[in-house]
């Protein structure tokens, strides 16, 4: 009897190892899910050519603007190539992996631009440790030998073992998809096989929404906001969700989860000469009243340390306007493109002439 069961548990270790521990499942996920969007912007990004140092590479989440197009049809007047893998819903310990995964050596960069929402850092009730999708993102990219570390970031006890099981039972999280898989597994790989060999594409050629909210007027004393006629209910709902939504007390959360995360970088490019450029992306389609300064904020306290860059928090306060935004945190297309040449011409005046 015990010769079978170590048999069968034998066999289910195998059959895990190999399809979900090796890139084997990765490579026929399903592109729209959670997991096929990381991997897509990763592959892509490991995939595209780079002639020689001059890369400049943006992480982010959905309020990360860059548009690579746009500035590179410039490159003759910057010099730097620039490449994202920015990713809506992501975190800054997503970046931390997505980094480890596109950039193994930490050499292939002249410099890595971080985006900041606020660099007060205040808390608010949707706590980034605790985000359990961060798993989902990554867990193509995660091994055994992150187990010292991941599950351990995140505050909930029954969390981090939940998180556990899901890295070493990958199975557990990709679960659903597998059974999609197996139900039209020639289509599934079909469909893989296209996204792989087109989306660079579409991603390089992405401009960005067209709408705009023109003539949207904010009370930000009385919390008011007066949204022309021609704006949707749904996105009038978004708007005041996403500027006056409710935060709890500031208990430095948030701050904390930062300054770990932040220095987890730092520390994975400490002496390569990579500089790390930190910003505050565009606030609001029109701009809040400014808060003083958290002088203890992460983002603030890093701004010593060597090859790390801080951008002036107000850089981008000139795109704070309602002709540029489709929601109440995202550029459209000419919000877009008027960051990305701020952008550009920024980091190619604090980094300076490209090297030959």
């Amino acid at each position: 009897m015990w010769p079978r069961i170590l048999a069968i548990i034998a066999f289910f270790a195998a059959f895990e190892g190999i399809l979900f521990h090796t890139d084997l499942y990765s490579s026929i996920i399903e592109p729209d899910s959670t997991t096929g969007y990381m991997e897509i912007q990763l592959r892509n990004e490991i995939r595209r050519t780079k002639l020689d140092h001059n890369q400049v590479l943006a992480v982010g989440h959905s309020r990360m603007a860059l548009l690579p197009r746009v500035v590179n049809e410039d490159k003759p007047g910057s010099g730097y190539t620039f490449a994202t893998i920015w990713l809506g819903g992501t975190t800054p310990r997503v970046w931390y992996y997505a980094l480890r995964a596109v950039d193994p050596n930490a050499r292939n960069y002249a410099a890595i631009v971080i985006p900041s929402d606020d660099y007060n850092e205040l808390d608010f009730d949707d706590y980034q440790s605790e985000r359990e999708r961060d798993l989902h993102y990554l867990i193509a990219r995660l091994g055994l030998r992150d187990l010292g570390e991941f599950p351990w970031t995140f505050q909930d006890k029954t969390l981090q073992w939940q998180v556990v099981r899901g890295m070493i039972l990958k199975g557990t999280i990709y679960k659903r998809d597998f059974l999609d898989f197996l139900e039209h597994p020639a289509a599934r790989i079909a469909k893989a096989h296209y996204y792989a060999s087109d989306s660079a594409g579409w991603h390089y050629d992405y401009g960005g929404a067209s709408e705009n909210l023109t003539g949207l007027e904010i009370d930000w004393l009385h919390k008011t906001i007066r949204f022309p006629d021609r704006i949707p209910a749904s996105t009038r709902r978004d708007v005041e969700d996403e500027l006056f939504s409710k935060l709890p007390p500031d208990q430095g959360r948030q701050t904390a989860y930062l300054r770990y995360w932040y220095g987890r970088i730092i520390d994975y490019y400490r002496g390569t000469g990579t500089k790390l450029i930190f910003l505050r992306v565009p606030r609001a389609p029109i701009s809040p009243p400014d808060a003083p300064p958290k002088l203890n904020s992460a983002v603030r306290q890093i701004a010593s340390q060597p090859n790390v860059i801080v951008l002036d928090e107000r850089l981008f306060n000139q795109l704070e306007h309602p002709d540029l935004f489709w929601d109440g945190w995202h550029l459209n297309h000419d919000g877009m493109v008027q960051f990305s040449r701020i952008l550009a011409a920024e980091v190619r005046r604090v980094l300076g002439p490209p090297k030959p």
